[in-house]
Protein backbone atom coordinates (compact mmCIF):
# COMPACT_ATOMS: atom_id res chain seq x y z
CA UNK A 1 0.00 0.00 0.00
CA UNK A 2 2.87 2.53 1.01
CA UNK A 3 4.65 1.75 -2.27
CA UNK A 4 1.32 2.25 -4.17
CA UNK A 5 1.09 5.58 -2.44
CA UNK A 6 5.12 6.41 -3.34
CA UNK A 7 4.39 5.65 -7.19
CA UNK A 8 1.00 8.18 -6.72
CA UNK A 9 3.05 11.03 -5.36
CA UNK A 10 6.03 10.35 -7.46
CA UNK A 11 3.45 10.66 -10.92
CA UNK A 12 1.99 13.87 -8.92
CA UNK A 13 5.84 15.03 -8.34
CA UNK A 14 7.00 14.35 -11.66
CA UNK A 15 3.19 16.22 -13.01
CA UNK A 16 4.48 19.58 -11.56
CA UNK A 17 7.71 19.77 -12.38
CA UNK A 18 6.99 18.97 -15.89
CA UNK A 19 4.24 21.56 -16.03
CA UNK A 20 6.64 24.26 -14.30
CA UNK A 21 9.04 23.35 -16.88
CA UNK A 22 6.99 23.78 -20.10
CA UNK A 23 5.88 27.62 -18.69
CA UNK A 24 7.90 28.94 -21.94
CA UNK A 25 5.94 27.28 -24.32
CA UNK A 26 2.88 29.15 -22.82
CA UNK A 27 4.18 31.99 -22.33
CA UNK A 28 6.09 32.62 -25.96
CA UNK A 29 2.49 32.19 -26.85
CA UNK A 30 1.83 35.53 -25.42
CA UNK A 31 5.11 37.19 -26.51
CA UNK A 32 3.14 40.12 -28.21
CA UNK A 33 1.86 41.07 -24.92
CA UNK A 34 3.45 43.20 -22.56
CA UNK A 35 5.01 41.11 -19.81
CA UNK A 36 2.96 43.81 -17.09
CA UNK A 37 0.07 42.95 -18.47
CA UNK A 38 0.37 39.15 -18.72
CA UNK A 39 1.66 39.86 -15.18
CA UNK A 40 -2.00 41.38 -14.07
CA UNK A 41 -3.91 38.82 -15.96
CA UNK A 42 -2.33 36.04 -14.13
CA UNK A 43 -2.42 37.75 -10.75
CA UNK A 44 -6.08 38.19 -11.43
CA UNK A 45 -7.46 35.09 -12.44
CA UNK A 46 -4.88 33.10 -9.90
CA UNK A 47 -6.86 34.36 -7.03
CA UNK A 48 -10.61 33.92 -9.02
CA UNK A 49 -9.37 30.28 -10.27
CA UNK A 50 -8.28 29.39 -6.83
CA UNK A 51 -11.01 31.12 -5.00
CA UNK A 52 -13.14 28.69 -6.90
CA UNK A 53 -11.42 25.64 -6.08
CA UNK A 54 -11.91 26.76 -2.21
CA UNK A 55 -15.34 27.26 -2.62
CA UNK A 56 -15.97 23.99 -4.19
CA UNK A 57 -13.90 22.10 -1.75
CA UNK A 58 -15.51 23.47 1.28
CA UNK A 59 -12.00 25.85 2.22
CA UNK A 60 -14.60 28.84 3.16
CA UNK A 61 -14.55 28.46 6.50
CA UNK A 62 -10.72 27.83 6.50
CA UNK A 63 -10.42 30.57 4.39
CA UNK A 64 -12.26 32.89 6.55
CA UNK A 65 -10.40 32.39 9.70
CA UNK A 66 -6.82 33.27 8.19
CA UNK A 67 -8.73 36.71 6.67
CA UNK A 68 -9.37 37.80 10.35
CA UNK A 69 -6.19 37.37 11.49
CA UNK A 70 -5.06 40.72 10.46
CA UNK A 71 -0.92 39.18 10.95
CA UNK A 72 -1.29 36.65 8.84
CA UNK A 73 -2.78 38.61 6.06
CA UNK A 74 -0.40 41.81 6.24
CA UNK A 75 2.32 38.33 5.89
CA UNK A 76 0.84 37.08 2.92
CA UNK A 77 0.58 40.58 1.19
CA UNK A 78 4.17 40.68 1.69
CA UNK A 79 4.91 37.14 0.12
CA UNK A 80 2.46 38.18 -2.29
CA UNK A 81 4.48 41.10 -3.49
CA UNK A 82 7.46 39.24 -3.61
CA UNK A 83 5.96 35.87 -5.64
CA UNK A 84 4.24 38.56 -8.06
CA UNK A 85 7.71 40.51 -8.81
CA UNK A 86 9.29 36.75 -9.09
CA UNK A 87 6.57 35.73 -11.83
CA UNK A 88 6.87 39.21 -13.50
CA UNK A 89 10.59 38.71 -13.88
CA UNK A 90 10.33 35.09 -15.19
CA UNK A 91 7.76 36.46 -18.09
CA UNK A 92 9.76 38.94 -19.04
CA UNK A 93 12.95 36.48 -19.14
CA UNK A 94 11.09 34.26 -21.59
CA UNK A 95 9.49 36.64 -23.70
CA UNK A 96 12.41 38.68 -24.23
CA UNK A 97 14.42 35.54 -25.10
CA UNK A 98 16.54 34.72 -21.84
CA UNK A 99 15.11 31.75 -20.87
CA UNK A 100 18.47 30.15 -20.14
CA UNK A 101 19.16 32.62 -17.63
CA UNK A 102 15.82 32.31 -15.85
CA UNK A 103 17.01 28.66 -15.79
CA UNK A 104 20.25 28.72 -14.09
CA UNK A 105 18.28 31.23 -11.55
CA UNK A 106 16.29 28.30 -10.67
CA UNK A 107 18.90 25.82 -10.11
CA UNK A 108 20.82 28.34 -8.45
CA UNK A 109 17.44 28.41 -5.82
CA UNK A 110 18.34 25.57 -3.26
CA UNK A 111 22.00 27.58 -3.20
CA UNK A 112 19.78 30.53 -1.98
CA UNK A 113 18.15 29.36 0.69
CA UNK A 114 21.36 28.35 2.58
CA UNK A 115 22.80 31.54 2.02
CA UNK A 116 19.17 33.44 3.68
CA UNK A 117 19.76 30.55 6.25
CA UNK A 118 23.34 31.92 7.11
CA UNK A 119 21.99 35.76 6.82
CA UNK A 120 18.52 35.39 8.55
CA UNK A 121 18.86 32.49 11.03
CA UNK A 122 22.34 32.49 11.70
CA UNK A 123 22.64 29.14 10.28
CA UNK A 124 26.19 28.18 9.66
CA UNK A 125 26.11 26.25 6.23
CA UNK A 126 28.29 22.97 5.75
CA UNK A 127 31.77 23.05 4.25
CA UNK A 128 30.13 21.38 1.70
CA UNK A 129 27.65 24.14 1.43
CA UNK A 130 30.33 27.09 1.49
CA UNK A 131 32.22 24.88 -1.13
CA UNK A 132 28.53 25.30 -3.16
CA UNK A 133 28.44 29.02 -2.44
CA UNK A 134 31.58 29.55 -3.30
CA UNK A 135 31.46 27.76 -6.72
CA UNK A 136 28.39 29.75 -7.36
CA UNK A 137 29.78 32.97 -7.21
CA UNK A 138 32.26 31.86 -9.48
CA UNK A 139 29.88 31.04 -12.15
CA UNK A 140 28.30 34.38 -11.75
CA UNK A 141 31.19 36.23 -11.50
CA UNK A 142 32.25 34.30 -15.06
CA UNK A 143 29.41 35.90 -16.62
CA UNK A 144 29.95 38.83 -15.35
CA UNK A 145 33.70 39.59 -16.67
CA UNK A 146 33.21 37.11 -19.91
CA UNK A 147 29.75 37.90 -21.04
CA UNK A 148 29.93 41.36 -20.13
CA UNK A 149 26.77 41.99 -18.30
CA UNK A 150 25.41 41.29 -13.82
CA UNK A 151 23.13 38.33 -14.72
CA UNK A 152 20.20 40.13 -12.84
CA UNK A 153 17.82 37.21 -13.69
CA UNK A 154 19.55 34.71 -12.45
CA UNK A 155 20.33 36.40 -9.42
CA UNK A 156 16.76 38.43 -8.61
CA UNK A 157 14.81 34.94 -9.31
CA UNK A 158 15.84 33.01 -6.81
CA UNK A 159 16.44 35.27 -4.07
CA UNK A 160 12.47 36.77 -4.96
CA UNK A 161 11.83 32.99 -4.27
CA UNK A 162 13.67 32.15 -1.35
CA UNK A 163 12.85 35.72 0.47
CA UNK A 164 8.94 34.18 -0.32
CA UNK A 165 9.65 30.90 0.97
CA UNK A 166 11.22 32.88 4.56
CA UNK A 167 7.84 34.43 4.99
CA UNK A 168 5.72 31.26 3.88
CA UNK A 169 7.90 29.25 6.45
CA UNK A 170 6.54 31.09 9.42
CA UNK A 171 3.22 30.89 8.71
CA UNK A 172 0.86 27.72 9.50
CA UNK A 173 -1.54 28.71 6.74
CA UNK A 174 -2.76 25.90 4.00
CA UNK A 175 -1.26 26.47 0.28
CA UNK A 176 -4.62 27.77 -1.55
CA UNK A 177 -5.78 29.53 0.99
CA UNK A 178 -2.66 31.17 1.92
CA UNK A 179 -2.43 31.34 -2.24
CA UNK A 180 -5.82 33.57 -2.38
CA UNK A 181 -4.80 35.48 0.36
CA UNK A 182 -1.55 36.39 -1.36
CA UNK A 183 -3.27 37.41 -5.09
CA UNK A 184 -6.48 38.71 -4.07
CA UNK A 185 -4.78 42.17 -2.38
CA UNK A 186 -2.86 42.53 -5.60
CA UNK A 187 -5.52 41.56 -7.63
CA UNK A 188 -7.28 44.22 -7.03
CA UNK A 189 -4.56 46.61 -8.40
CA UNK A 190 -4.60 43.93 -11.49
CA UNK A 191 -7.82 44.72 -12.40
CA UNK A 192 -7.63 48.24 -12.50
CA UNK A 193 -4.58 48.24 -14.36
CA UNK A 194 -6.36 45.79 -16.81
CA UNK A 195 -9.53 47.94 -17.28
CA UNK A 196 -7.36 50.94 -17.46
CA UNK A 197 -5.24 48.83 -20.13
CA UNK A 198 -8.65 48.10 -22.16
CA UNK A 199 -10.02 51.78 -22.08
CA UNK A 200 -6.96 53.07 -23.26
CA UNK A 201 -7.08 51.17 -26.40
CA UNK A 202 -3.89 49.40 -25.82
CA UNK A 203 -5.18 46.28 -23.74
CA UNK A 204 -4.89 42.86 -25.18
CA UNK A 205 -8.04 41.47 -23.83
CA UNK A 206 -10.97 40.14 -25.73
CA UNK A 207 -12.48 37.45 -27.19
CA UNK A 208 -10.01 36.16 -29.07
CA UNK A 209 -6.97 33.31 -28.91
CA UNK A 210 -4.84 35.75 -27.01
CA UNK A 211 -7.65 36.65 -24.53
CA UNK A 212 -8.26 32.84 -23.42
CA UNK A 213 -4.69 32.47 -23.30
CA UNK A 214 -4.58 35.31 -20.74
CA UNK A 215 -7.86 33.87 -18.82
CA UNK A 216 -6.02 30.37 -18.55
CA UNK A 217 -3.18 31.81 -16.85
CA UNK A 218 -5.10 31.00 -13.50
CA UNK A 219 -5.61 27.02 -14.32
CA UNK A 220 -1.72 27.40 -15.58
CA UNK A 221 -0.97 28.87 -12.02
CA UNK A 222 -3.56 26.65 -10.03
CA UNK A 223 -3.06 22.68 -11.62
CA UNK A 224 0.49 22.52 -10.59
CA UNK A 225 -0.27 23.36 -7.30
CA UNK A 226 -2.90 21.08 -7.13
CA UNK A 227 -0.75 18.20 -8.40
CA UNK A 228 2.13 19.00 -5.98
CA UNK A 229 -0.04 19.26 -2.87
CA UNK A 230 -0.77 15.96 -4.03
CA UNK A 231 2.49 14.77 -4.56
CA UNK A 232 3.85 16.46 -1.01
CA UNK A 233 1.61 14.79 1.41
CA UNK A 234 3.06 11.33 -0.33
CA UNK A 235 6.82 11.64 -0.56
CA UNK A 236 9.85 12.39 1.15
CA UNK A 237 10.69 15.83 1.47
CA UNK A 238 14.22 14.49 -0.11
CA UNK A 239 12.40 12.65 -3.02
CA UNK A 240 10.84 16.42 -3.78
CA UNK A 241 14.31 18.18 -3.33
CA UNK A 242 16.09 16.04 -6.23
CA UNK A 243 12.36 16.13 -8.42
CA UNK A 244 12.68 19.92 -8.27
CA UNK A 245 15.68 20.09 -10.60
CA UNK A 246 13.37 18.85 -13.57
CA UNK A 247 11.25 22.21 -14.57
CA UNK A 248 14.97 23.97 -14.86
CA UNK A 249 16.57 21.13 -16.84
CA UNK A 250 13.87 21.12 -18.96
CA UNK A 251 13.35 25.06 -19.77
CA UNK A 252 17.20 24.62 -20.49
CA UNK A 253 16.58 22.03 -23.25
CA UNK A 254 13.55 24.27 -24.83
CA UNK A 255 15.89 27.57 -24.49
CA UNK A 256 18.52 25.62 -26.35
CA UNK A 257 16.90 23.40 -28.80
CA UNK A 258 13.28 24.84 -29.28
CA UNK A 259 14.04 28.60 -29.12
CA UNK A 260 17.82 28.35 -29.88
CA UNK A 261 19.30 30.60 -27.14
CA UNK A 262 23.06 31.39 -27.31
CA UNK A 263 24.62 29.13 -25.28
CA UNK A 264 28.15 29.29 -25.76
CA UNK A 265 31.09 27.87 -23.97
CA UNK A 266 31.21 30.19 -21.37
CA UNK A 267 27.47 30.06 -20.38
CA UNK A 268 28.39 25.93 -20.40
CA UNK A 269 30.80 26.11 -17.94
CA UNK A 270 28.86 28.57 -15.78
CA UNK A 271 26.12 26.04 -16.17
CA UNK A 272 28.41 22.92 -15.20
CA UNK A 273 29.87 24.72 -12.21
CA UNK A 274 25.88 25.43 -10.80
CA UNK A 275 25.54 21.80 -11.09
CA UNK A 276 28.59 20.43 -9.20
CA UNK A 277 27.83 22.92 -6.53
CA UNK A 278 24.33 21.25 -6.57
CA UNK A 279 25.70 17.47 -6.46
CA UNK A 280 27.76 18.77 -3.44
CA UNK A 281 24.32 19.97 -1.88
CA UNK A 282 22.86 16.85 -2.76
CA UNK A 283 25.55 14.82 -1.00
CA UNK A 284 24.98 17.01 2.12
CA UNK A 285 21.68 16.40 2.28
CA UNK A 286 22.49 12.85 2.31
CA UNK A 287 25.15 13.11 4.59
CA UNK A 288 22.42 14.57 7.14
CA UNK A 289 20.19 12.60 6.61
CA UNK A 290 21.83 9.37 7.71
CA UNK A 291 23.31 11.59 10.40
CA UNK A 292 20.10 12.08 12.01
Amino acid sequence: MEKDETKIGLFYGVATFVMWGIFPIYFKLLKDVDATEILAHRIFWSAIFVFLFIKFSNKMMSLKRYFLDRNVVFKLVLSGFFVAVNWGIYIYAVNSNQILEASLGYFINPLMYIILGAIVFKEKPSTLGKISIAIVVCAILLQIFILGKIPFIAILLPALFAIYGLIKKKLAVPSFEGLFIETFFWAIFALIYIVFLQVKGSGSFGFNQIGFLLVISGIVTVAPLLTFNSAATKLKLSTIGYLQYISPTMTTLLAIFLYKEEFDVYRLISFVMIWISLILITINGIKGAKSV
